[in-house]
């Protein structure tokens, strides 16, 4: 069995907003393998630096197994990105259907003093928000600025969401 038939068989890839950002693919995971600790309950974000990581990881869903495997081929690989400032990217679906996405890149030192041991951030840089609405995503990213204390000084930079739509 292969995951693009089974695990990873809806999927979209939301394009990344700069250069310097990584794409996301987001699989749409099926209800038998579904859980209520991923976003919504059925997505898992994969975050894809390089087209290199995209050939890898086509390649990674096109390989026949016995028994389904986590997706998370790149989860704990470190970025090749960094970033100077936080920065919040929005990644907007290109069709209907499909959810809203909040990219938050965090600088090392941030990860540094979270004490992250691999479960808080993505490729030791990232944290990812999944929204059904654009107001939800918004609502997400109030909080998180909320907890880094808006009476503070906080370095941010805001992406918002590339009008190109994706591959599949």
């Amino acid at each position: 069995m292969r995951l693009d038939d089974i695990l990873a068989r809806r999927r979209r890839r939301y394009p990344r907003p700069l250069p310097t950002l990584p794409d996301i693919c987001l699989i749409d995971i099926p209800q038998p393998y579904a859980s209520p600790s991923l976003p919504l309950g059925r997505y898992y974000p994969v975050i894809i630096e390089t087209e290199a990581e995209w050939a890898e990881w086509d390649h990674f869903l096109a390989t026949n197994r016995i028994v389904p495997c986590a997706p998370d081929l790149f989860d704990r690989r470190p970025s090749a990105l960094h970033a100077g400032t936080i920065t919040f990217a929005h990644y907007d679906p290109a069709e209907t259907g499909w959810p809203w996405i909040l990219l938050c890149c965090w600088p090392a030192d941030h990860v540094a003093r979270a004490g992250d041991e691999g479960d808080l951030f993505a490729r030791s840089a990232y944290s990812v928000e999944i929204a059904a609405t654009h107001a939800e995503r918004d609502a997400m990213a109030d909080r998180v600025l909320d907890r880094l204390g808006r009476d503070r000084t906080v370095n941010l930079t805001f992406i918002p969401a590339s009008p190109v739509a994706g591959r599949g």
